[in-house]
């Protein structure tokens, strides 16, 4: 997707709206952050009245995150700093809408690094045997669908290895320093 209108860049701290009026599925999207600089984002609801924060994440460098901006929020809150007051990093910060074939399936044996997004396609079933941070410590997964508005977290709290079942059509947040699975 190269839509113009689906890809912001910025060198500032900055909100976009990415979601437009009737549009209520959850929206993956893809983060490059800042070399020398720290990104943080946030999803967040606006409205001329009121604003409500949801989750986020942090980049660090010109690292690379996929995100879900679920569909009971609008926005996306970055906001850029630096290690140093007088350096906060080179070159701007870039999101982009992804399109739905861009996510990869969950499917086979996967692996990767920080928060990721995986999905799965309509009608599937999945059970997903995940390893948390090679078996050290939790990580979350949160799966993200119209019924489930703010996403619903599908994860035990401690347990580093978990086989969960999921059923689509649903984007898949997979958050953890480094996280493994398997499909049958």
């Amino acid at each position: 997707m190269n839509d113009p209108e689906q890809q912001w860049s910025s060198w500032r701290s900055r909100e976009i709206l990415i979601r437009g009026a009737g549009d209520a599925a959850p929206i993956p999207l893809e983060i490059r952050g800042v070399f020398g600089a720290q990104l943080d984002a946030h999803v967040v609801q606006r409205t001329e009245s009121l604003q409500i924060a949801g989750y986020g994440s942090t980049l660090w460098g010109r690292s690379r995150q996929r995100f879900v901006l679920p569909s009971d929020f609008n926005s996306l809150r970055l906001y850029r700093h630096g290690g140093k007051a007088t350096f906060t990093g080179a070159g701007g910060w870039k999101v982009r809408r992804l399109a739905e074939e861009e996510v990869e399936l969950a499917a086979g044996e996967m692996s990767g690094e920080g928060p990721w997004v995986l999905r799965v396609a309509d009608g599937a079933e999945k059970r997903l045997r995940i390893t948390w941070n090679k078996g050290q410590y939790a990580g979350t997964l949160t799966r993200f669908g119209p019924a489930f508005g703010a996403g619903e977290e599908l994860s035990a709290q401690h347990h580093t290895h978990e086989t969960i079942s999921v059923k689509g059509p649903v984007y898949l947040l997979l958050n953890a320093q480094h996280w493994s699975l398997a499909t049958d």
